[in-house]
């Protein structure tokens, strides 16, 4: 999450509706602070930022060496708002049963996204393409929504086996492809209808076994970056079944006499 604020010593000073905002539309259940040396679940943590009050800005510093006790040695978050000062452990609002999926903030005097693609229309092209992917844990790559980047256009598309879906919007120059699993877009739809922002790439890079590489589809906003992992696997050829030519006839009904013409 890319937070507008400040650094303040190893913790930072940002608008308190800003952070709980960012906090709720990122997709990862648990979040890292710090170069991930404290981890919060999220929602707790989204939850205890939106109670707060006495003050609009709030200030989250490591709390080691800063209370007392056993919060002395203890990894722990330093909050102050206003006249509220508290402390949070490390794992707070952290359940067994939880997704290991995190979320990483990062605070920058300015959020700089240079978008190549709207916000509305990006959702609106998932929200399309979404519904026909495959429940069937069985079928994998049927689980997945296509992203192909290729001759100026990306091409979203979405397949069960027996249905198909595809989205094409105007888009940069190159070449590159992702298969991204359908839970993990799901939020994302409504996510993108609050962004002012959006840039859509493609990133791979070796996952440490020789000759392979792991794909992502990055999306960034202008609070939150959405780092999706690609599935493995080969999306089928569907291309060749769609026709070339369309040909339709609108028929026509007679109230009256019952007749039907052209």
């Amino acid at each position: 999450m890319n937070i507008v604020g400040k650094r303040s010593g190893d913790g930072f000073v940002a608008h308190k509706d800003e952070l709980a905002s960012a906090l709720s539309r990122a997709q990862g259940e648990r979040v890292t602070l710090f170069d991930d040396d404290v981890t919060l679940g999220r929602k707790g943590f989204t939850a205890y930022l939106k109670a707060l009050a006495g003050s609009n800005i709030v200030k989250i510093v490591p709390a080691n060496g800063n209370a007392s006790g056993s919060q002395v040695t203890d990894k722990g978050v330093k909050v102050v708002c206003g006249s509220h000062e508290s402390y949070l452990p490390n794992g707070a609002w952290l359940k067994e049963n939880l997704p290991f999926t995190y979320s990483q903030i990062r605070v920058s005097p300015c959020n700089a996204v240079m978008p190549n693609l709207g916000s509305v229309e990006l959702a609106e092209a998932l929200s399309k393409v979404l519904p026909f992917t495959s429940s069937d844990e069985a079928r994998p790559i049927f689980q997945c929504v296509r992203f192909l980047q290729k001759d100026g256009k990306l091409t979203l598309a979405g397949c069960d086996g027996y249905s198909l879906s595809e989205v094409m919007l105007n888009f940069e120059d190159g070449e590159a492809e992702a298969l991204v699993n359908r839970d993990e877009l799901k939020g994302l739809v409504s996510a993108l209808r609050k962004a002012k922002r959006v840039k859509v790439s493609f990133e791979e890079k070796p996952n440490g076994d020789e000759g392979l590489l792991a794909k992502s589809l990055v999306v960034d906003t202008e609070v939150v970056r959405y780092k999706l992992q690609s599935q493995s696997g080969e999306y089928p050829k569907y291309q060749g079944i769609i026709p070339t030519e369309c040909v339709a006839r609108a028929m026509g009904s007679d109230v009256n006499s019952g007749h039907q013409s052209p």
